[in-house]
């Protein structure tokens, strides 16, 4: 009976030791998934009205996964913001934001003869808004992470802006207000909210997914699907009322819901997608390149004209080509030595870096957020 306690006692020690290393693991595999749904969802986007399968698909997808890219992001951010700090959120965010923004506008004025409709707008460039948001983020932590309730304030300022005319694509001031309580709200979690897994929460999780699908599924066709992108007003939703504000905050704890079990489902095993999860900030730079290749030579196009069963099997094996060849370390290498490094060493003031203190506290990992619409 000893024996059998001792190794009981062995057994969680090297569970628990386990989980403290393999921590990020379990969020670089989340990452991973997490990017896969916004390059699969961008993909079938402009071609879910003729497809019921993948409209839902698309729906309960759009129904979770920015809140909780917002979400992780929050829980590899620190609410300090030191000189060492300022100068990865420059590095990390700033400087990959302006180098693809020129890049896919110049990209737009050599395909169609002129700016995109973005540039009029004065909002970054389609998925681009998410390095914007990123930045207003970390920026507003250190303000917010002050306040008694700061994920309750978030909310507050997010459903009174909604009703604002003002806001919406212009500098992503919508979606940055919209998905800032689950950036938050990751904050306080911290890394470490996956580090136990319990079994009561594995059946609480499943069935909510499960059901989160299932209604996908039943969804009327009439569904007004433009709730889900984050960036119009209640105004433009035709409920500019009490009544557009009580289905915010259901939206709200729906996604909340939906988005955290599905991420508990993913933390219980490691799929082996840590390396792509490391580098998803190149899978969310370069996937809209990508999908404007394969609208140019007429891919897609061939793609959505194949019989159902094969469109949505073709649209998941391109879609999982797109991130693993942007998730390549090749791709990593030429992105920092032709774009990223250059840019850094132009626009990043030069210094001393032994004259900057070391931080006690572990750096953030900026990188931790790619994109959506």
């Amino acid at each position: 009976m000893a024996s059998f306690k001792n190794n009981a006692q062995l057994q969680r020690v090297s569970e628990l030791q386990m989980s403290s290393q393999s921590r990020n693991l379990r969020i670089d595999n989340i990452k991973a998934v997490l990017i896969f749904l916004v390059v699969f969802g961008h993909l079938i986007e402009l071609h879910i009205t003729g497809d019921h399968f993948l409209r839902s698909v698309w729906i309960f997808i759009y129904s979770f996964h920015m809140p909780m890219f917002a979400l992780v992001s929050g829980m590899l951010s620190k609410a300090s913001l030191d000189d060492r700090q300022s100068n990865q959120l420059v590095k990390n965010i700033v400087i990959p934001l302006f180098v693809f923004e020129v890049l896919y506008e110049s990209i737009e004025l050599l395909l169609k003869g002129s700016l995109s409709v973005y540039s009029a707008l004065f909002a970054p460039y389609w998925m681009l808004w998410y390095l914007m948001s990123l930045l207003c983020w970390r920026l507003m932590l250190p303000i917010f992470a002050r306040l008694q309730f700061p994920v309750v304030m978030a909310l507050g300022v997010s459903l009174v802006a909604s009703y604002s005319e003002s806001s919406g694509y212009f500098l992503s001031i919508a979606r940055t207000l919209t998905f800032f309580p689950f950036f938050l709200l990751g904050w306080k979690f911290g890394p470490t909210i996956f580090d136990r897994t319990k079994k009561r929460l594995l059946l609480i999780s499943l069935p909510v997914v499960a059901i989160a699908i299932i209604a996908s599924f039943l969804l009327k066709s009439d569904f007004d699907y433009r709730w889900l992108y984050g960036s119009y007003s209640l105004s433009r939703l035709g409920m500019a009322n009490l009544t557009g504000t009580l289905y915010q905050i259901a939206q709200y704890v729906l996604s909340g819901v939906i988005g955290l079990a599905c991420l508990h489902l993913l933390s219980r095993k490691n799929w082996g997608l840590a390396q792509i999860g490391q580098r998803s900030i190149y899978v969310f730079l370069w996937h809209g390149l990508a999908l404007i290749v394969l609208q140019e030579t007429g891919v897609l196009k061939a793609i959505f004209t194949l019989d159902k069963a094969l469109t949505s099997l073709a649209a998941f094996s391109v879609s999982a080509l797109i991130v693993w060849l942007a998730a390549h370390p090749w791709c990593e290498a030429l992105t920092q030595r032709l774009l990223l490094k250059p840019m850094s060493w132009l626009l990043i003031k030069q210094f001393d870096g032994s004259k900057i203190k070391p931080s006690k506290e572990v750096t953030t990992d900026t990188k931790a957020a790619p994109a959506e619409p």
